[in-house]
């Protein structure tokens, strides 16, 4: 048996996974050695017989592994095993492109992913030349096919490398998409872009209903930045048909990135809103405020409203039922403003009838703002009536929270018997820290008969001696 034959037996062993690829590496090692190399081989395994493989038993021993020699032609084509053929032809194939050496490793993972002799011829035909065994196995592994290559270049792309060629397989690039591309005028595109434009739908068809529309000078970036924001051809149409002739790419995705549809803008324009510019739909899409908050609206009475007060209505969450429920207490008038300041301070219908239940029934707007401002709570006007102070107004109540006159205050000070007490009174004797323990160190001293308007003049300029000549006449008296 010749080297030529034991080589392609060594093959087909390979190909039937009689031998894994180290030992078909090991055994064409073998098959390199000289003469005196194998006697010295047998001599020195004859105390230790190994293994052989069935066929090839005069090899003596397997040995490191080594590239595989270049592969000549069979003496006779006509005894050669079918597999055995088909793997000299690949190694010839691969050789004749430029491909040398070829390791058992490398024939057993080309025969996994079918790499032929016929696709090597076709694709080097084709102009292509993978940079070594791992290229070409690439290749196949991604489906890439003589066709495929073949139509990219029809399609206008030529020159491209191995990896772009792998690149536009895996990515879904077809060479129809390219094609469309081309018909529309688009032919200097590199890879990249054809990547990004079929990675976010920017088919043919897209660009030319775009197209259509008049958009008709779109780039790359912009016709990407129109697909993310789902703009379609019949968007801008729709637009475009309620008078928005001029759009550009920036208002479009504007108004696509914040849900304005056509049919909002319609169905405010059936509401009245008609003169409404890019600006004004954003600001009311992106607060929430619908056509139908728009009608509730206008249903409770408020049709005098601009965009910035639909908007305001409904930061503050002044709803239908909030309205209403005023109107139940007697505010009748009130614009949206008021209704957003009303709001804004948490006057609610639940703290206007509480105040109406502790006397207050006729406050205005501002004041039962102002009260909340103040903190001035139904609990607080209701200790204070209970102390003795009844009929108090706003004013007065905000007066007496500012300066923290508590009902316990109040209480002490009228229960000592000072009469015609007002407000103002007791405000100042508490600003001036006149205090009911106070107030009774000074009767001790001088008499009941002093009024507070006498005890604030003591705390703030001290006992004089007119006073005191005062007290003692009405003392002796």
């Amino acid at each position: 048996m010749n080297g030529q034959k034991e080589r392609l037996m060594v093959l087909d062993m390979l190909a039937e996974g009689k031998i894994t690829a180290d030992e078909a590496e090991e055994l064409f090692k073998a098959m390199e050695e000289t003469p005196d190399e194998k006697k010295a081989a047998h001599a020195a395994h004859a105390s230790h017989p190994v293994e052989l493989v069935p066929g090839l038993s005069h090899l003596s021993y397997l040995a490191a592994l080594s590239p595989l020699s270049p592969v000549s032609e069979p003496e006779n084509p006509e005894n050669v095993n079918p597999r055995s053929a088909r793997s000299h032809d690949l190694l010839a194939a691969l050789k004749d492109a430029g491909i040398d050496h070829v390791t058992m490793s490398d024939l057993q993972e080309m025969k996994i992913h079918h790499l032929t002799a016929d696709f090597v011829l076709e694709m080097k035909a084709l102009g292509v030349e993978p940079d070594g065994v791992g290229e070409w196995i690439n290749l196949r592994i991604h489906g890439v096919t003589p066709r495929f290559v073949r139509e990219l270049r029809n399609a206008g792309i030529t020159d491209l490398s191995v990896d772009e060629i792998v690149e536009l397989s895996i990515q879904g690039v077809s060479p129809k998409f390219v094609s469309g591309l081309a018909e529309l005028g688009i032919k200097d595109l590199d890879v990249d872009q054809l990547i990004e434009l079929s990675n976010h739908g920017i088919s043919p068809k897209y660009i030319a209903e775009m197209r259509s529309v008049g958009l008709k000078d779109l780039d790359v970036d912009e016709l990407i930045e129109l697909g993310n924001h789902d703009i379609s051809p019949k968007y801008v149409a729709e637009f475009q048909s309620l008078g928005f002739k001029d759009l550009d790419i920036d208002d479009l995705v504007e108004l696509g990135n914040h849900d304005v549809s056509p049919r909002f803008v319609a169905e405010l324009r059936a509401l009245g809103l008609k003169d409404l510019d890019i600006d004004d739909l954003v600001e009311l899409s992106n607060h929430d405020v619908s056509p139908k908050f728009v009608a509730e609206m206008r249903d409770a009475g408020l049709t005098e409203f601009d965009i910035d007060s639909l908007v305001e209505l409904r930061n503050h969450d002044v709803t239908v039922d909030f309205i209403a429920a005023m109107r139940e207490l007697g505010f009748k008038d009130l614009d949206s403003d008021e209704f957003i300041e009303l709001r804004n301070m948490d006057v609610t219908p639940d703290f206007i009838a509480a105040m109406h239940e502790v006397g207050l029934k006729d406050l205005t707007t501002d004041e039962l703002i102002d009260l909340r401002h103040q903190d001035v709570t139904p609990g607080y006007v209701r200790s204070l009536a209970d102390a003795g102070l009844k009929d108090i107004n706003a004013d007065e109540l905000e007066e007496m929270k500012i300066h923290n006159v508590t009902a316990r205050f109040v209480r002490e000070i009228l229960e000592m018997g000072f009469e015609n007490v007002e407000v103002e009174d007791l405000v100042e004797l508490h600003i001036h820290h006149v205090t009911p323990r106070f107030i009774r160190d000074v009767r001790l001293k001088l008499g009941d008969h002093l009024t507070l308007a006498q005890i604030l003049e003591i705390r703030l300029h001290g006992i004089d001696e007119d006073m005191m000549e005062g007290t003692r006449a009405k003392e002796t008296k």
